[in-house]
């Protein structure tokens, strides 16, 4: 056994840090044992909050042994001293412990998770037949668990004991077996979905509270497995408000997320997936707010569908129940840009811009650049919602793409995203030799950002423009020159009135345009000084 001659840690006044962590690996404790009362044998969130409950204790211990005092009141060091922050949750363990006659609890340095399982096992028996088993000790060393103690603080008497059952094969018995002689409790009445709420509404008793729940839990799978899932959504309506309710202790609200997580699982799942792809009356927004709530565990499943879906409707509902997830979803979806198919990565980056993540930006660097023209046309949109220095960084060297298409995206991204880093290699485009103006077009969409950024250090630059002829493709140039005047005009700089003055009163179409862009330059300068 490892760190036999370290100290226990018997805090009497406790530093603030340790008192933290230790309420804090207590309340993990405290969930792990709540979810392996109520969810089935097997459920993966069992293993999740036991790794979890294992993973806070080991660091708190720091290869010593670390004794536990328990009371009415909660956690304490052996003279009373207060040892740990008692928060909700390890009151609510204390209490567990208290009325199982847990009095002391001794934890090894070398604390096992297997040991750790076999412990809320046997505090996820009813206290009556604890007591009718021969006690929490004697339950303890017939799961031959070996570095938890209950009610021992003796070190050298637990060394003996654990020297006396490592030269010892292996006899734990299971559970079943140690139970066998107890004696029964009353079982509870069988009650209807209806009763169920209407009672879990009005319980304050926390234990009574998890009975409730998990009978709930247990009509609901009924009722899935009757087909009738329907049923269940006004269960899910109800213990998301419960979650939410701030009037109802934090542990109450997790037997109403243990209790909604169970409900939800399995064929209640793909019920919903269903009701959310159908184009009739459905409460889409109650679905959307329970997705929200499961988080994570649910993005996977709705990526999937999204894979294989059909129709525009339908991908949009699963896409936008997606985006209300939120950023617990974006493992799941970041995992996907790796994906084979074309139109999988555009759904996946379309939602990440969606969701607005400026953390995500560096993932979508690769699908900027990706094989697929429509992947980077996507990725361009994603990037422009996104925002910020380095999503400008990324679109603004997109400009230089060999694909005409995507440089128009680019362009009109930067003007809308209104880019002070865009304005060097947008005007680059439109002061670009082309005699011939074979891409007036990406100019005339330069012009246009540019009057969207608004920056009237580009002023001259796009005057410079009307005093150019263009002899052999005079409508090109006459189109563009139309449209530098529009971009003078939203610039808003009086400096270039005079030019426009004079180009007005030759008349014509580019007359008309410079007439217009002086009277939005006048308005404009009103405002500001007016």
């Amino acid at each position: 056994m490892a760190g036999r001659q370290d100290p226990i840690l018997r805090l009497v006044t406790a530093p603030d840090d340790f008192s933290r962590r230790c309420g804090a690996a207590l309340a993990d404790v405290f969930k792990a044992l709540k979810s392996t009362s109520f969810y089935p044998e097997g459920h993966p969130l069992r293993a999740e909050n036991l790794q979890h409950a294992h993973q806070s204790l080991v660091p708190l211990l720091n290869g010593k042994e670390l004794l536990l005092v328990i009371n009415r009141s909660g956690f304490s060091s052996a003279d009373g001293g207060v040892m740990v922050d008692n928060n909700p949750m390890a009151l609510a363990l204390a209490r567990e412990l208290f009325i199982r006659r847990v009095q002391r609890l001794m934890l090894l340095a070398d604390l096992s998770s297997s040991d750790l399982q076999a412990f809320l096992l046997l505090l996820a028996i009813e206290p009556q037949k604890i007591v009718t088993s021969g006690g929490i000790e004697s339950l303890m060393a017939k799961q031959s668990i070996k570095t938890i103690w209950a009610n021992e603080i003796d070190l050298p008497g637990i060394w003996e004991k654990l020297h006396a059952l490592e030269g010892l094969e292996d006899t734990s018995a299971s559970l079943e077996d140690v139970l066998a002689e107890a004696a029964p409790l009353p079982d509870e009445p069988e009650r209807s979905l209806d009763a169920l709420l209407f009672m879990l509404d009005r319980e304050r008793d926390e234990n009574r509270y998890l009975q409730l729940a998990r009978a709930l839990a247990d009509k609901a799978e009924s009722c899935k497995a009757a087909g009738t899932c329907v049923l269940l959504l006004p269960v899910v309506d109800f213990l998301l408000d419960q979650i939410a309710d701030t009037g109802r202790t934090a542990i109450q609200r997790e037997y109403a997320l243990f209790t909604l997580e169970q409900i939800a699982g399995g064929k209640m799942t793909d019920f919903l997936i269903l009701q959310l792809e159908e184009r009739g009356n459905v409460d889409k927004e109650s679905i959307y707010r329970l997705f929200r709530q499961l988080g994570g565990k649910i993005a996977y499943i709705l990526i999937q569908r999204l894979c294989i879906a059909n129709g525009l409707l339908v991908r949009k509902a699963l896409a936008t129940a997606l985006v209300r997830i939120g950023s617990p979803a974006l493992p799941a979806l970041l995992a996907m840009l790796r994906d084979e198919r074309w139109y999988v990565v555009r759904n996946m980056v379309a939602i990440l811009g969606k969701l607005g993540c400026p953390e995500c930006v560096g993932d979508l660097k690769s699908s900027a650049y990706h094989n697929d023209q429509r992947v980077r046309k996507e990725t361009i949109r994603a990037l422009m919602h996104i925002g910020g220095e380095e999503a400008e960084a990324v679109i603004t060297r997109l400009l230089a793409d060999r694909d005409t298409g995507i440089v128009r995206q680019a362009i009109v991204s930067l003007g809308i995203m209104k880019s002070q880093r865009g304005i060097q290699p947008l005007l680059e485009i439109v002061e670009e030799r082309d005699i011939f103006l074979k891409s007036v077009t990406l100019k005339i969409e330069a012009l246009q950002a540019l009057g969207r950024i608004g920056s009237r250090r580009t002023t001259s630059h796009i005057l410079d423009l009307l005093g150019k002829n263009y002899w052999f493709v005079w409508e090109k140039g006459e189109q563009l020159k139309i449209a530098a005047v529009a971009a003078l005009g939203q610039l808003g700089d009086e400096t270039a009135l005079p030019a426009l003055k004079s180009r007005a009163e030759r008349g014509g179409s580019l007359g008309a345009a410079c007439s217009e862009a002086i009277d939005n330059i006048e308005r404009l300068a009103g405002e500001i000084y007016g």
